[in-house]
């Protein structure tokens, strides 16, 4: 009885061994059939400053099953002009629900120094060519760690910072104890592409005391190549800025100036939503 209980047991191992076998393998195939899509649906422009710029690529990733999935990572790999030019790893720690679509934002700091370095066509172009081949790595059920790869190419502007100037400063009204005065800051836009000023967060010195800072909310667009000029009211405590400013204001000498802060910016919607601009400035009026 003993060797036949035995064999019956080795059996019916077996038997479960090639159901189980079976099953994990119809569940792989069915779960081969339902890997998560991803496709990367724009580019946008996020940040501006004097040593570089930020972009991010949104890409949209579907999951087609029954159950939550999990993006670990992603690894990309930026080309631009046919050149490997930026890679990296970065975590994601993203829990994609059952049969949704999910948007993942991929951000890219571009330096300015190291991007002219490398292509010094760079240098008079408007526009870049680039490629963005990435890997998404998701965690998954029975079949484990796959890797979804991922390719966008195509063009995107080069930006280049506007250029501020002080065109003028007129005195409006001059007392003994203050002065009303309007300063007029020159913008241009040397881009291909239109700006929209929407606000202006500033500080300003003259002769080295500090005169006035505010926030402007005042819309000015900048068509490409072109140039506008912001008007600021400014009213100058003179008891605090001094004798020698005064007398700066009644035309008998120049007057020294250091403007700074951030102008608050747009473009076209679907590059540029919003992002700073910082300015800095000093010179003579």
């Amino acid at each position: 009885m003993m060797p036949r209980y035995i064999s019956f047991l080795i059996c019916c191992l077996l038997i479960g061994l090639v159901q189980g076998c079976s099953s994990l393998q119809q569940v792989g195939q069915v779960m081969e059939g339902r890997k998560p899509t991803a496709q990367v649906e724009g580019i946008r422009l996020t940040g501006l400053d004097f040593d570089g710029v930020d972009l991010v690529f949104d890409v949209d990733v579907h999951n087609p099953n029954l159950f939550a999935i999990d993006l670990a990572e992603f690894d990309y790999d930026l080309q631009l002009f046919e050149q490997s030019f930026l890679k990296g790893r970065q975590s994601a720690g993203v829990n994609l629900a059952a049969q949704t679509k999910s948007r993942i934002e991929v951000p890219l700091r571009l330096g300015f120094q190291q991007l002219l370095k490398s292509y010094h066509q760079l240098r008079n172009a408007d526009q870049a060519s680039y490629q963005l081949d990435m890997g998404l790595g998701f965690i998954m059920p029975v079949i484990g760690n796959l890797r979804l790869p991922v390719s966008f190419a195509g063009d995107f502007p080069v930006p280049k910072i506007p250029d501020f100037s002080i065109r003028s400063l007129s005195v409006k009204r001059l007392t003994l104890n203050e002065a009303e005065v309007l300063l007029q800051l020159g913008v241009e836009n040397p881009n291909s592409f239109s700006l929209v000023l929407q606000q202006l967060d500033y500080n300003l010195k003259l002769n080295g005391a500090a005169i006035g800072k505010g926030l402007i909310r005042q819309p000015v667009d900048i068509a490409q190549g072109g140039n506008s000029v912001l008007s600021i009211p400014l009213t100058i405590d003179l008891a605090e800025a001094g004798k020698g400013l005064y007398s700066a204001l009644l035309g008998l000498s120049g007057i020294r100036y250091e403007l700074n802060g951030s102008i608050l910016a747009s473009g076209p919607r679907e590059l540029l939503e919003s992002f700073k601009i910082p300015l800095e400035k000093q010179g003579h009026i």
